[in-house]
């Protein structure tokens, strides 16, 4: 019987740290639509936990100083700025920042259902999250109102950048 070859091929890494497990769930959502597992590359998803962009730049430096990844994205709300030390701690460290805008996760997702973002981040939180067919740490909850041809048919960059990141083959 003849040995299976076994093929050693290097594959493109790539990390998505989210600000929080709304983030980490919706990620998750997008990556089963777009991510062809013979892309050539392996996406890791991971959440920061919350906070200001000083903790989730932070979080995500620890969480990438002892493992090799050829790209790191960061996904996190625009309702707090991001000052300018964490702006070049980022930039020193090759990390590309994606901003939810309006506000947050739930304003982004909002205006791609062409639906008005409120002022608040709570407040998108509280108009959103009811329309959701569960829990938004779930990423299933995220399934019947953005599905590919919503996500496919969006202009809301961050959506177009995160479409692009997790279909690119390697």
């Amino acid at each position: 019987m003849a040995k299976k070859k076994i093929r050693n091929q290097q594959q493109t890494t790539l990390i998505i740290v989210g600000e929080g497990e709304h983030e980490e769930a919706f990620l998750q959502h997008m990556k089963s639509i777009y991510d062809n597992r013979l892309s050539g590359k392996k996406v890791t998803l991971d959440f920061a936990g919350g906070g200001s962009p000083h903790d989730v730049i932070k979080y995500t430096v620890k969480q990438t100083q002892h493992r090799a990844f050829d790209y790191i994205y960061i996904l996190m709300d625009s309702d707090v700025a991001i000052d300018a030390k964490d702006t070049k701690t980022a930039k020193e460290k090759n990390f590309i920042l994606l901003q939810s805008e309006p506000l947050c996760l739930e304003g982004m997702l909002l205006e791609v259902l062409k639906q008005t973002a409120l002022l608040t981040s709570q407040a998108c939180k509280n108009k959103l999250h009811p329309q959701l067919s569960g829990d938004p740490t779930e990423a299933c909850s995220y399934s019947p109102l953005f599905d590919k041809p919503v996500l496919d048919k969006t202009t809301k960059m961050t959506i177009v950048m995160l479409r692009e990141i997790l279909k690119k083959s390697y």
